[in-house]
C-alpha cells in the first residue's frame, strides 16, 4: 500500500494521520499544514534571516534550492541527489527522494556535509527553529552527556565544541524527532553520514564559545542514538527507562503507519475499529480537523474540560481504559482505589498522583458549578497606604519593553484613579530600551521618595524578574535603585491569590479579574501576544490611521491590566 508520511507526523497528533488518510472523511479547507503553522509564530521570518545569513557568511560551498521550491517534485529531488553526489557541503531546502518502504517524504532546512561511506559523501540534516532548545543541567541528570555545538554561519559537526553546562530541552523532543525522520530518509538514500547517527536543530540558543568574545547563535548537534529520553516502560520496574531519538521516531512513526493503513481500511465494507481516538491537545487550537473531531467528544470529556494543567493523552488514554471520560466520572472517583491501577499506565510522568489529584479536584468543581475556592479564611494581608501604584508592562515580539503602565490612586486625595504610561512606539535596541527603562524608573523612584507610604502592585513576578535583568545589563544606578526597592515596597498580587484561592480555570489575572470582580476588559481579544501583534501595527503600519488606532488599543489593553489588578486588590480586600 503505497502512502507516505511528512516530518511532521511522528511528531504531531496521531488522529489527524487518521484523518488525513480516512476515505471517509473529507479534507478540511486549509488542510492542516504543521509547518505553516510554524511560520505565523514567526518561524519564516527566522529562517529566512538564519539561511540568508548562512549563505552570506560560510565560507564552503552551498547550494540554495529554495528557488526551485514550486518546481515538480522530480526536479527538485534531481536537483537535490545531483547536490548531494557532487559534495556540496551545505544544501539548503532539498527535497529528499522518498522513501516508499518507510512511507517517509521530507525536506530537511538543512543537509550538512560529514564523513561519508565508500565513494559517496554523507550528510547530517539540521532543522531552524524558532525557539530556544538549551536548558541548564539539573544536578544528578545526564552528568556524563555533553552537547556539541558549531556556529550557525559554520555549521560543520567537524568545528563543533562541546557546551557541558546545558542539556537538550526534554519539551523540545518534538524537533528531535523531526530531524530523526530525515536521517532516516537519507539512510533510504544512500547519503547518511558515517559514524554515530547525529542531526542537528539551530535554535535561538546563542552560546560563549572559546574562540569568540560574544554569544554566537548555534547548531546544537545531536547523538541519535544516546538514550536520554524518558519514556514510558511496561517491563522496566520503574515504569520507565530513557530511550534515543532514533528508538522513539521509530516508534511513533511505525505506529501512524499503522494508523494510516487502518485509516484507510475505512472505506471497506467491514472496516476495523480505528486505532486512535480524538483527545483535545495544544494541537487542536489550530487544528482545522477540529471540526470533525469535536463532535466525537463528550461535552463533559476530561481533556475538553480541563484546560488548566491538563492530563496529557497517555494519562487520558489510562483513564478512558479504566472507563473515566467525562468530568463527572472523574470527579466521582475515590482517588486512593483508583491509583494502584492508573499508576502503573502513567509512571513515565513526574508526579502522576499529584498531577491525577489535582485534575479529580478540578472536575469535582466543575460539576457543582464553582470557579474559585477560598483555602484560607485568614485576612487578607493588604492594608491600604497613600498612594498605590498599579504596575504593569508590555514587550514586542523581540522581548523589548516598550510601555510602562501605571494606575496612580492617591488615597490622601481622593477622586478617580490615573494611569499613567511611559512608551515608545518604535523598535527598540539595547539602548533605547535601557533609556525608556530609566525614565520609567526614574518617574516611579520620584514617588517612592515622596512623603506619601507607597506600596506598588503588580500581578506575578514578571515585572520585578524583568527589572532586575534590565539593571543587571544596564548597569543603571536608577534601575539599580529601584530593584533596592522591590522587596520593600512591591507587592506581588498572584502570590497573595495563590496561597488562599483555588482557580477551576486557573488564576490568570484575566480569569481572576472577571471570576472575583467581575472586571471586563474593553477589547475583545485581550492578551499579551495580541498586544505585540497590536504593537507591531503602531509601529510599522503604512497608514498613520492604522497606526494610531493600534496605538490607542495597545494604551486601552495597558489601561485595563492596570485597572483590573486594582479592582482584584479591592475585591481581595472586600473578601476578607
Amino acid at each position: 500500500m503505497r502512502f507516505f508520511l511528512d516530518s511532521y507526523a511522528a511528531r504531531s497528533c496521531a488522529v489527524k494521520t487518521h484523518n488525513h488518510f480516512n476515505p471517509l472523511v473529507d479534507l478540511p479547507v486549509g488542510e492542516d499544514d504543521p509547518a505553516l503553522n510554524e511560520l505565523f509564530e514567526g518561524g519564516l521570518a527566522y529562517e529566512e534571516q538564519v539561511l540568508s545569513r548562512l549563505v552570506t557568511e560560510f565560507t564552503g560551498t552551498v547550494v540554495d534550492l529554495r528557488p526551485i521550491q514550486d518546481e515538480p517534485v522530480p526536479v527538485q529531488t534531481d536537483a537535490t541527489l545531483a547536490a548531494l553526489a557532487e559534495g556540496v557541503e551545505v544544501i539548503i531546502g532539498g527535497l529528499l527522494p522518498a522513501d516508499p518502504l518507510g512511507h517517509r517524504t521530507g525536506r530537511p532546512d538543512l543537509l550538512v556535509r560529514g564523513l561519508g561511506t565508500g565513494d559517496r559523501p554523507g550528510y547530517h540534516p539540521v532543522e531552524v527553529k524558532f525557539h530556544k532548545v538549551h536548558e541548564r543541567r539539573k544536578s544528578g541528570r545526564n552528568s556524563t552527556w555533553v552537547l556539541p555545538c558549531s556556529p550557525a554561519t559554520n555549521p560543520r559537526p567537524g568545528v563543533a565544541q562541546p557546551v557541558d553546562d546545558v542539556v537538550f530541552r526534554t519539551s523540545r523532543e518534538a524537533d528531535l524527532l523531526q530531524v530523526a525522520h530525515y536521517w532516516r530518509l537519507l539512510e533510504a538514500s544512500g547519503y547518511a553520514a558515517s559514524g554515530r547517527p547525529t542531526a542537528g536543530v539551530l535554535g535561538t540558543d546563542d552560546v560563549l564559545r572559546p574562540d569568540s568574545d560574544e554569544p554566537v547563535r548555534v547548531v546544537t548537534w545531536v547523538d541519535l542514538e544516546e538514550p536520554f529520553l524518558r519514556t514510558f516502560s511496561r517491563s522496566a520496574e520503574s515504569g520507565w527507562t530513557k530511550r534515543s531519538v532514533l528508538e522513539r521516531y521509530d516508534h511513533e512513526h511505525g505506529f501512524r503507519v499503522q494508523v494510516a493503513r487502518n485509516a484507510l481500511a475505512q472505506g471497506r465494507v467491514t472496516p476495523p475499529a480505528p486505532l486512535v481516538h480524538p483527545i483535545v491537545v495544544k494541537e487542536c487550537r489550530t487544528c482545522p480537523w477540529w471540526a470533525h473531531c469535536r463532535p466525537m467528544l463528550d461535552d463533559d470529556d476530561i481533556s475538553l474540560r480541563i484546560d488548566r494543567s491538563p492530563l496529557d493523552v497517555r494519562e487520558i488514554g489510562a483513564l478512558r481504559q479504566l472507563g473515566i471520560r467525562t468530568i463527572t466520572d472523574l470527579a466521582g472517583v475515590n482517588p486512593d482505589d483508583l491509583l494502584p491501577r492508573y499508576l502503573p499506565e502513567v509512571s513515565h510522568k513526574d508526579q502522576a498522583e499529584s498531577r491525577l489529584r489535582l485534575a479529580i479536584r478540578r472536575a469535582d468543581l466543575l460539576v457543582r458549578g464553582v470557579t474559585l475556592e477560598r483555602l484560607d479564611t485568614a485576612p487578607v494581608d493588604l492594608p491600604p497606604v497613600d498612594l498605590e501604584i498599579d504596575f504593569d508592562i508590555e514587550t514586542s515580539s523581540d522581548d523589548r519593553v516598550y510601555l510602562w503602565g501605571f494606575l496612580v490612586t492617591d488615597r490622601r486625595a481622593g477622586g478617580e484613579p490615573e494611569y499613567v504610561h511611559l512608551s515608545a512606539w518604535e523598535d527598540l535596541d539595547d539602548d533605547s530600551e535601557a533609556e525608556l527603562a530609566h525614565r520609567a524608573a526614574r518617574w516611579l523612584l520620584a514617588r517612592l521618595h515622596g512623603d506619601a507610604s507607597v506600596r506598588v502592585y503588580h500581578y506575578s513576578n514578571f515585572e520585578a524578574v524583568r527589572l532586575r535583568q534590565l539593571a543587571a545589563r544596564t548597569g543603571d544606578p536608577v534601575l539599580t535603585e529601584l530593584c533596592d526597592h522591590i522587596e520593600s515596597h512591591f507587592v506581588d498580587l498572584y502570590a497573595v491569590v495563590r496561597g488562599q484561592w483555588f482557580g477551576t480555570n486557573g488564576l490568570g489575572l484575566k480569569i481572576l479579574a472577571a471570576e472575583g470582580p467581575g472586571f471586563q476588559w474593553r477589547d475583545d481579544a485581550p492578551g499579551g501576544l495580541n498586544s505585540q501583534t497590536w504593537f507591531d501595527e503602531a509601529s510599522h503600519a503604512d497608514d498613520p490611521v492604522l497606526r494610531e488606532q493600534a496605538r490607542v488599543r495597545v494604551l486601552e489593553y495597558n489601561e485595563d491590566d492596570v485597572r483590573a489588578t486594582h479592582a482584584v486588590r479591592a475585591w481581595l480586600r472586600a473578601e476578607s
